[in-house]
């Protein structure tokens, strides 16, 4: 759908952001597809800004990465961002709310040497391949860690047993995370 012209792809973070998109999407007048997940709320936010037109939410900064969630993905960010904090690492947190239009300006003014995107769709396609196109287009060497399923037919299971069998969940998102950073400190040194 990301290729459909005057489409609009939305993915809410949690049931206010959902209410609040839904009221969004009516009254846009155009097309749209807003995706959310199955299974219920995993993880309630105190706050959620009103949604603007391909505006992305900034939840945390931080100096040491970006990290960039899409739908129910963004709590899966805010808790491995919670995790990084425990080893005195900073990240900014962004809920990209859109896929399409996507906010390229709030990625451009939040850059850092790594960039992390973490969503619950396939490799192909999707928020992480959005930002390495933007990467490029832009000549940013910044390091990108996709998070996201691989472009295969995804086994049954819980959704817990999916995620920490390919790696998504938190405490394994966290730990890639501090692994790339060790080896970017060690290659820095050198």
């Amino acid at each position: 759908t990301n290729t459909i012209p005057n489409f609009n792809i939305l993915a809410p973070k949690d049931f206010k952001e959902l209410e609040k998109m839904l009221e969004f999407s009516v009254s846009l007048n155009k097309p749209v597809l807003l995706r959310y997940p199955r299974g219920g709320e995993e993880f309630s936010f105190d706050t959620c800004k009103d949604i603007e037109l391909g505006k992305a939410e900034i939840l945390e900064n931080g100096k040491d990465l970006t990290i960039l969630a899409i739908g129910k993905m963004v709590s899966k960010a805010q808790t491995v961002s919670d995790l990084l904090k425990k080893d005195n690492i900073f990240s900014n947190v962004i809920n990209v709310r859109f896929l399409k239009p996507f906010d390229e300006k709030t990625l451009l003014t939040h850059l850092s040497k790594l960039i992390i995107t973490i969503e619950d769709g396939t490799i192909v396609g999707g928020l992480g391949s959005k930002v390495e196109e933007i990467l490029k287009e832009n000549e940013i060497p910044s390091k990108l860690i996709k998070f996201a399923y691989p472009d295969e037919f995804i086994k049954h299971g819980s959704v817990a047993e999916i995620e920490e069998k390919y790696g998504l969940d938190a405490e394994s998102i966290s730990e890639r995370i501090k692994q790339q950073l060790k080896r970017s400190k060690i290659t820095n040194i050198c």
